[in-house]
């Protein structure tokens, strides 16, 4: 399913968008904006130039940060302040993905080596900090994907090791300590995922079972609760990121494998589609004023990236 496969991030966005970049470099953008379900105003996000932007997270200060393919479907990140973009590009590195921003402006997220492995990172104002777990493999497909740094610069994120298992990870000022919930499998590719960490400690991550069943969750850490939209199959649920008041954004996937967004406030679950996204709609990030950015297909298959700001009074 196409849309699992770019979700599967979500947040975790880290390994699943990063494997098959290729793949969506045909993809185009085109200016939308209208009202949905959620009571919002959408507008896409577009870098310049690029055969695909994906829009991933905001910050309470209007900065949304992401990446985009080029014609030769390489990856880079971007930072869109206030509609300027700025490029991201770990010096040296093939490929960039940028996958967060906190109000102090850090930028996380990992570049891909020569070799297909990932690298974490902190990018402050351009000077780059790598993130790497100690235990992460080194190979194609392997390494350290981070996902997140809150106010108090704790990064989280997750790591595949050499076998092909994937574990979340916090770090705490360059201590990392694994995450894995007892239920996941220890085969290639299964285990857990963090991703998003607010300001009070709570996270969302998945966590791959022995049969193949990936199982949503979130709470603080440690505490694996698993959350699934009442309106989806069973263990069809993903979650992308979390904010300070609790309010969950994802996505869940129907029979047809077709996307459909979502907020979670509390246990009441409220539709977020892109009136444009006929064939779904992907929330990935949320910030504390309610804003959410994601991406969504049309109805020719091509690849769009939203912000939708709250509706006022």
């Amino acid at each position: 399913m196409r849309y699992r496969t770019l979700i599967a991030l979500a947040a975790l966005v880290p390994a699943a968008l990063a494997l098959a970049p290729a793949a969506l470099a045909a993809t185009t953008g085109a200016a939308t904006t209208g009202a949905a379900a959620t009571g919002g105003h959408f507008t896409d996000i577009v870098v310049p130039g690029a055969a695909a932007t994906f829009a991933i997270t905001p910050n309470d200060l209007g900065s949304v940060v992401g990446f985009y393919a080029d014609s030769s479907g390489l990856d880079h990140g971007f930072l869109d302040r206030g509609g300027t973009i700025t490029t991201i590009n770990v010096p040296g590195a093939p490929q960039t993905l940028a996958a967060s921003i906190n109000d102090l402006g850090a930028i996380v997220g990992y570049s891909l080596d020569a070799n297909g492995a990932a690298h974490g990172f902190v990018d402050r104002g351009g000077s780059f900090t790598p993130v790497n777990d100690p235990n992460a493999g080194s190979g194609s497909g392997q390494g350290t994907f981070a996902a997140n740094m809150n106010i108090l610069g704790v990064i989280t994120g997750f790591y595949i090791d050499s076998s092909g298992v994937q574990h979340g990870f916090v770090d705490r000022a360059g201590t990392f300590t694994s995450v894995n919930a007892p239920a996941a499998g220890d085969a290639s590719g299964q285990g857990t995922q963090l991703g998003y960490i607010n300001d009070r400690g709570e996270v969302v991550g998945s966590y791959t079972e022995p049969n193949g069943d990936e199982v949503a969750f979130a709470g603080p850490i440690g505490r694996f609760t698993p959350v699934n939209d009442p309106d989806a199959p069973p263990v069809s649920t993903l979650l992308a990121a979390v904010n300070d008041a609790g309010v969950l954004v994802g996505t869940w996937f129907d029979a047809n494998g077709e996307a459909h967004g979502f907020t979670d406030r509390n246990g009441v679950f409220t539709p977020v589609s892109d009136p444009a996204g006929i064939e779904g709609t992907n929330p990935h990030g949320i910030n504390n004023i309610g804003a959410v950015v994601g991406f969504y297909f049309d109805a020719s298959g091509n690849l769009h990236s939203f912000e939708m700001t709250p509706a006022r009074p």
